[in-house]
């Protein structure tokens, strides 16, 4: 044990992966219990895992003492861990609460909890600005805003001040879908024409509407869900 704790010359492979352990679990404690905004998307397990992969891997060049073997099993160790955590923090909600911590109410019913702004350590500007991204102009429009773990601060808006959708007023709007690939470095992707049901002629002709003939000329085309044709030349 003295061994691991102080300055020794030569430190068996035992006690490499006890420090491993030491060091991951005082990183883990220092992370878990930062504010959520300090440790951003990342977990505390995560902010641990990336800290010491770092400094393993990085060890044997700044000193030429350290055995090459004691640092691969260390990082072996520090996956394997990693893994399992990841792993457990899936099946059990109540080990995902221990690990992730749990999210807080910042806003409910357009009023501010300052109790647990101060226990989340989340300043009103950073609070603010966050509301600002999602287009939130009064606190009055918030029905609840809540600090997610990964930091970010997730606004459920009250009904009166949600936007309408099409679905409100009973339009009929085209199916959405991501935009196929036609063309790529003037290519043709006859995989992708057939998946949508059109051929090569079919492309051209439409092409030739906007005033392209030469297809090989093309870096992209692509097609949206509303069968609009974006085209981008070579340049």
């Amino acid at each position: 044990m003295e061994g691991i704790l102080n300055s020794v010359e030569n430190l068996s492979l035992l006690g490499f992966i006890a420090r491993t352990f030491i060091v991951g679990l005082i990183l883990y404690c220092a992370s878990r219990f930062l504010p959520h905004r300090s440790g951003g998307q990342y977990a505390g397990f995560d902010f641990t895992f990336f800290w010491m992969m770092g400094g393993l891997i990085a060890a044997p060049l700044f000193d030429s003492k350290i055995s090459f073997l004691s640092t691969i099993v260390s990082i072996i160790t520090i996956y394997l861990t990693h893994y399992i955590i990841s792993y457990l923090g899936v099946k059990s909600r109540f080990f995902a609460r221990i690990v992730y911590g749990k999210e807080e109410i910042l806003i409910s019913d357009g009023k501010i909890h300052k109790k647990n702004m101060l226990r989340s350590l989340f300043p009103v500007e950073l609070l603010l600005s966050q509301l600002r991204e999602v287009d939130v102009q009064n606190i009055k429009e918030i029905h609840t805003a809540i600090l997610e773990t990964n930091g970010r601060v997730s606004v459920l808006k009250k009904s009166d001040y949600m936007p309408v959708t099409p679905i409100d007023l009973k339009i009929p709007v085209p199916e959405n879908r991501l935009p196929i690939i036609l063309i790529n470095d003037g290519k043709v992707l006859e995989k992708n024409l057939r998946s949508i049901g059109y051929d090569r002629q079919w492309l051209s002709e439409e092409l030739e509407k906007q005033g392209v003939t030469d297809i090989k000329s093309l870096y992209l085309v692509t097609i949206d869900g509303a069968g609009k044709i974006y085209y981008s030349l070579e340049k």
